[in-house]
This record gives structure tokens, sequence and C-alpha cells, in this order.
């Protein structure tokens, strides 16, 4: 039997007449018959019996309505899933991120995403740029999340958001300097820093070989999580993006802007090969929406300080 053949059965065991079937379908009723002939002569089983005007199933119908049914219910359930694709309801969502992304703001993206769509589920990564570009050329991530991205013939990228970076000082170290404070004041305390490798790493080394500051790291790590951290303990001081001072929820910190602004960019990247699903076109929404927030309420914060 065919889909169609399926369907016509369905419709007219549940409704008992052609007519019936024929409104629930939305056809007419000799296209009905016609299919309904057409079934019964590919199986070579006579299906329906009409007594008073209704059409009984035989016991051959019967039996082959049993499975009917399963298929019917799969069917049912297929296009389910497919208007819960179209408006991104349901799925799976892979995303590889820099680390200092995955701190705080994935977490709210993620968090908010579920709230309006429970049944979609995440598998998540930390990865520095290299591998992250390598995950998404090969299909082991949906979407990818980094800073400073250079073009790849593979990807196709969106940018996000553009910050800068801040310096962040062990909490009531730093209530001296001005704000925003020079490059100058950092190499007072022993300095913590991304290696060049990294693009925000790169990014301030650039910096200080163009503006020629000696301002070697003392202690060299490979996230900013952990340069926060460290900071925290009154291990030195660091120059960091402004999602991982955000991530400062404890105020252990004391954030200020720099004078002359180090700033990144921040973009979406999938593989070009791959188009892009409704899901991860409404859940990049979603992230931007919560790192616009995010960073409100960061610039609230140094406002605050600045007013103190």
């Amino acid at each position: 039997m065919r889909l169609r053949h399926i369907e016509v059965f369905h419709a007219i065991i549940v409704t008992g007449t052609v007519s019936g079937a024929a409104r629930v379908l939305n056809v007419s009723q000799p296209a009905v018959t016609k299919i309904l002939q057409h079934a019964e002569d590919q199986i070579g089983l006579t299906l329906f019996q009409r007594i008073r005007g209704r059409l009984h199933p035989t016991p051959e119908g019967l039996a082959l309505f049993a499975e009917v049914q399963k298929i019917y219910s799969g069917l049912e359930s297929l296009k389910k899933l497919a208007r819960n694709l179209k408006d991104g309801r349901s799925g799976r969502l892979r995303i590889a991120a820099s680390p200092a992304l995955c701190i705080d703001l994935m977490p709210q993206a993620i968090a908010r995403f579920r709230k309006e769509h429970p049944d979609v589920s995440f598998e998540v990564e930390t990865h520095h740029y290299k591998d992250l570009v390598d995950a998404l050329l090969v299909q082991d991530v949906d979407l990818g999340f980094a800073f400073d991205a250079t073009p790849h013939p593979g990807l196709s990228m969106e940018e996000i958001a553009s910050g800068a970076m801040v310096a962040i000082f062990q909490k009531g170290t730093a209530n001296h300097l001005p704000s925003p404070v020079d490059l100058t004041a950092m190499t007072s305390w022993p300095f913590i820093g991304l290696s060049a490798g990294d693009p925000l790493g790169a990014l301030l080394h650039n910096a200080l070989n163009v503006s020629d500051i000696a301002l070697m790291p003392e202690i060299e790590v490979k996230t900013n999580r952990i340069a926060l951290s460290l900071v925290s303990r009154g291990a030195g001081a660091a120059i960091v993006d402004a999602y991982t001072a955000a991530s400062d929820q404890a105020n252990l910190v004391d954030i200020k802007p720099l004078r002359e602004p180090l700033t990144y960019r921040v973009q979406a990247l999938w593989a070009r090969h791959k188009p892009q699903s409704v899901l991860a076109r409404q859940f990049i929404q979603t992230f931007s929406a919560a790192e616009r927030e995010s960073m409100a309420a960061l610039n609230s914060r140094l406002s605050a300080t600045r007013s103190a």
C-alpha cells in the first residue's frame, strides 16, 4: 500500500463513510473511491463492506488496520517533529565556544533559550580557536562562538558584538589608580596574561609591542578564567575580556577600562557547506540578547565605580 492508500483507508475507518473521509482529507468523494479501489486492486483484498449506507472493515481490513494505525501514528509524529523543527521548538544543538564565552555568557543564553524551548537539548564544548575551527569543519559541532575569527573558505560567520579588554586587580588594591587606566600602570603588579597564540592574547601583545611597554607575563595562563581566579587571590593583575570580568559575580576584583581601548569582535561561525538550521538561527539571536544584557550590567558596574 502506498502512503495515499494508507491515508484514505485510515480516514474511511475513522469516519465510516466515503463522504466523511473526503471531508477529512479535503478531497472529492470520487477521488476517495478511486484511491480505495486502487488500494484493494493492488493488495488483492476487499477492505470494506457497505452495510446500511456505511462502510465496515472486513476481517482482513481490521487486521491491516492494526498495522496501519502504527504507521499512521508514526506519520503524525513525523509531522509534529517537522513542525517543531520549522518553528525551532525541538532538536539538538552542538555548540563550541572560546573558554571566556563559556564562563557565564553561554550558560545565560542556554538557560534562557531552554525556558522558551524546553524540548531542545544542548551539547557544549570549550575550544581554543584552532580546535574550534576544526570541530566545525568536520561537523562535530553545529555552531561556534569565538573572538576575532579569521576568514576561512570553509566557514561562514556573523559578527554578534564588539567589546574591549579591561584591567582587573584584586579587590581594594587599585583604588589609587584613575579610571580609565594606562597600560603602564600594570607594571606595578605581577602580570598575568594569555599566550600570544590566543586571539585575545595576540591583541594585547600587539598593543604592547606598538606602545613599547615591557609587560611580560610572570604567570602565563591558557584561559582568562584562570587569570580572574589568580587576580582575585592576589597573585597579580591582568587584562581580560569584558565577559570574563562580568562573570565576577562575587565582586572579588576591581575592574577598570583601559585608556587606549583594546577592542575585539565576537562572531558566530558555522560550516559553509552545511545550511544553518532554524534552531541555530534562533539561538544566535538569544545569545546576542544575553550578550547585550551582560555588557549593560558591566557598564553599570563601571559607572558606579567611577562615581564612587
